[in-house]
């Protein structure tokens, strides 16, 4: 079983997608807790922007520097072909819609939005590495 500690000389593209792996783990561990929705939302969202940085840095469009919060990276995500400028709006409003009514507790996840959403964010993480032609840089498959 590969982990992420047994890798000691990761390029910064590697150690994006690594992440994304852990928080897709952990996300996953937490699916079941009734409690945990917002947590596995949340974790879906950092999931899903570590694989697209992974792709973008490996492809050398950007730094992760260069990608500051949920909008940089999504719409890096668009220039690199990852997904369509529309998906990119919708991720985009999605967090927006979700951060606004979840960041004070005002509002909590529901079973199905945080079902959604780790589906999507397991989908891309599937779907990127293997796009870049280095599914082997994913350790949680």
């Amino acid at each position: 079983s590969k982990t992420l500690s047994s890798h000691c000389k990761l390029t910064t593209a590697e150690l994006q997608v690594r992440k994304g792996c852990c928080i897709v783990d952990g996300i996953r561990a937490l699916r079941d807790i009734d409690r945990h929705h917002t947590m596995v939302v949340e974790g879906s969202f950092a999931a899903l922007e570590r694989t697209v940085q992974f792709y973008v840095v490996d492809r050398e469009l950007a730094e992760t520097t260069d990608l500051i919060n949920h909008e940089d990276t999504f719409e890096y995500g668009v220039q690199a072909g990852v997904f369509s400028e529309a998906t990119k709006d919708e991720l985009v409003e999605l967090w927006q819609t979700y951060r606004n009514g979840t960041y004070y507790q005002q509002e909590r996840a529901t079973a199905e939005q945080a079902e959604a959403m780790l589906a999507y964010a397991e989908c891309m993480h599937e779907h990127v590495p293997k796009l870049a032609g280095r599914a082997h840089d994913c350790i949680c498959w």
